[in-house]
């Protein structure tokens, strides 16, 4: 017996797997050009190695797109069963005593069921790629229309490679099944395809050694071809989940300032973090993150996907070229300011990706150069950090004013009175704004109605920093935050409450990186627990009332960020008489109003306005009222209204106003 073919397929299977463990190595190098400082990502191990499992393997998110998510699933799972058959055909072609049928005897049990498994595995991934070749070929989703024309020929690449693998791995069993090498009832589909080349092949013994060097052949060519593809996402997603982040997803991580450092933010690949950069890699450019971000559905240029996108080839460009060659990151041939600019920050695509990619902290990084070291920042932003640094907040009103709201309240200042169960946190709107003020005075009516002892600032409170530093200006929200904490450490405040979503995320995920950490929770969270507990009761809704119909509008840095749903909902229907309609995007797929990311302050010149796109659906609803629990929405959402003419008859109200107007 001649080892010369065991001796060649041992020297092509070390050369393929050689040469592919070469390139990802090579790609794993580029990760480390990133000298941005990352954050601890080894915390919890066996949380992460749970998530491996459920987010990996159990791919939950995929399943939100039913279609796709089985499609998906049956490559995915069928492929780890043929993997199986894959690792035994190497073994096998090297060691041919290793075979299954040697090592478990022909006629076992167990090996029949290894035979159906793979039979089976690569048949349910066949007609899972066949399926998805016929649909980007004929009715593609949407989030497809938009991909280079390169994205999809790598694509179909890769589909048209899987099914050659599988379909050569089904005629190599199906032709042993007729040399009679295995039982044919074993491997049923296999057998059916081989079949069909019966009319030309009078030896299936020597067909079968055929089809092993052909299915083989596919093999290494798929392996060598995928550190080039984009579906290279297949190896990455791994450690990917694994070191995705822990905290919550609104939390932005503080900079280091650096009074050497030549600029601040990320203008260039390699002052990315290595993760950040491991995320440009990871993405498959499924466009899942395309279809739901606000900007990109009214027309605006930010394509989540293709900020991933051009991350990943700046690296590549920085990484294999002179440095005369590099091509800018930001308003060269990759990144545009106005992509960074038309970001809410809203978080919708960091909620439907997949692949646990993070999108914010890389635009917002590349913001805080352009406001920081450019000063290129939209012209409307020159007024809110001047009225920030003078007044303490975006609008150029006193901070001697901050607490006239209250005027003739039974509302006391921590100054006047700090011995007390809750700091209320009023926030600027809160302060400010004619209308805001009204959820303001609900609120306060409401901790009194349930004898909550509480007091505010007054003119000691300041913005928390979120509207800086989702602009770009790390420097100045660090000034107020540290600000803030100083005033509260004076008062030893421990409780919070709060009826703005950014103020509630800012002080309860990002300060605790400034060395404060108290218990801070939003409005809604506080009054569906004073429902729950009956300190608060309401009475019935006239059937002629306004607030009877209602429809809810999830705030991003409530619902998304910090997945606060329910909360706000049961607060709503705690008040009889209230039925509560909901709008077809709601809770995690609910759409942003437009005003996140600092983007309240900046003027909305392309495309559809956010804010009049989600008005439309929300008026679709029927609904009398859209109950808000943010500032910034009411504000949104009122604009939104009034564009459509649908002032007269459709209301925006906060839940605290519907909840407080119906106390008993």
């Amino acid at each position: 017996m001649s080892y010369l073919p065991n001796i060649i397929y041992f020297i092509l299977v070390v050369a393929t797997f050689g040469f592919f463990g070469k390139n990802l190595l090579k790609i794993w190098r580029r990760f480390e050009y990133g000298k941005g400082k990352e954050e601890n990502r080894l915390t919890n191990i066996p949380r992460r190695l749970t998530e491996l499992f459920s987010f990996g393997f159990i791919q939950q998110k995929m399943f939100r797109d039913p279609l796709a998510g089985i499609m998906h699933a049956f490559i995915f799972w069928g492929f780890i069963i043929v993997s199986l058959g894959t690792a035994e055909l190497l073994i096998s072609g090297i060691f041919p005593f290793m075979h299954l049928g040697h090592l478990l005897g022909e006629d076992s049990k167990v090996y029949h069921a290894f035979l159906w498994s793979q039979d089976f595995g690569n048949f349910i991934v066949l007609a899972a790629i066949i399926f998805a070749i016929v649909r980007r070929l004929t009715f593609p989703p949407k989030r497809f229309q938009g991909l280079e024309k390169a994205s999809r020929v790598d694509a179909m690449y890769v589909l048209i490679f899987i099914a050659a693998l599988v379909f050569t791995s089904l005629v190599l069993v199906g032709s042993r099944a007729q040399a009679g090498l295995v039982p044919a009832s074993a491997v049923p589909v296999g057998n059916a395809l081989a079949s069909m080349f019966s009319f030309a092949v009078t030896d299936w013994v020597m067909f079968d050694k055929g089809m092993f060097w052909v299915h083989s052949f596919v093999l290494f060519g798929f392996t060598t071809f995928l550190p080039y593809s984009k579906h290279q996402h297949l190896i990455w997603v791994w450690p990917n989940i694994f070191f995705r982040n822990h905290h919550k997803r609104g939390r932005l991580r503080p900079m280091i300032f650096d009074e050497n450092a030549e600029s601040f933010g990320v203008h260039k690949p390699e002052e990315f973090t290595w993760k950040q950069l491991l995320d440009s890699y990871t993405c498959v450019e499924c466009g899942r993150c395309t279809e739901v971000c606000p900007a990109n559905v009214t027309g605006k240029p930010l394509d989540p996907r293709k900020i991933m996108h051009d991350i990943k080839y700046s690296l590549i460009n920085h990484t294999t070229t002179p440095e005369a060659e590099h091509r800018p990151l930001i308003g060269g041939s990759y990144v545009t300011p106005d992509e960074l600019w038309s970001c809410t920050t809203c978080g919708a695509c960091m909620e439907a990706c997949p692949l646990y990619i993070e999108h914010i902290p890389a635009i917002v990084d590349m913001r805080r150069y352009l406001t920081m070291t450019e000063g290129a920042f939209p012209e409307e932003a020159q007024a809110v950090f001047r009225n920030l640094e003078n007044n303490g907040s975006p609008w150029a009103f006193s901070p001697a004013n901050r607490a006239d709201w209250a005027k003739d309240l039974p509302v006391t200042t921590m100054a006047q009175k700090s011995d007390v169960e809750y700091l209320f946190w009023v926030g600027c709107a809160g302060s400010y704004d004619d209308r805001y003020t009204g959820v303001t005075k609900s609120i306060a009516k409401i901790l009194n109605k349930a004898d909550i002892s509480f007091s505010i600032l007054g003119t000691e409170e300041r913005c928390n920093g979120d509207t800086a530093r989702r602009l770009g200006n790390e420097y100045l929200a660090d000034a107020q935050i540290q600000e803030n904490i100083g005033t509260m450490q004076k008062y030893n405040v421990k409780k919070i409450v709060t009826g703005c979503p950014h103020c509630f995320n800012t002080i309860k995920n990002e300060y605790p990186d400034f060395g404060f950490k108290a218990e801070v929770i939003h409005h809604s969270e506080l009054i569906a627990d004073l429902v729950k507990t009956g300190r608060v009761k309401s009475t019935e809704v006239p059937a002629e009332s306004a607030v009877q119909d209602v429809t809810f509008h999830d705030s991003c840095y409530l619902g998304r960020h910090n997945q606060v749903y329910e909360e706000p909902r049961k607060s709503l229907l705690h008040v009889p008489g209230v039925k509560l309609t909901e709008m077809p995007r709601n809770k995690e797929k609910g759409f942003c109003c437009g005003a996140g990311g600092g983007r309240m302050w900046l003027e909305e010149t392309i495309g559809e306005r956010v804010n009049e796109n989600r008005a439309k659906e929300a008026i679709a609803t029927g609904a009398t009222t859209i109950a808000t629990a943010c500032p910034f929405c009411m504000t949104m959402m009122n604009d939104g209204i009034k564009s459509q003419g649908k002032e007269a008859t459709v209301n925006v109200k906060d839940i605290a106003e519907i909840v407080a107007n119906s106390l008993t």
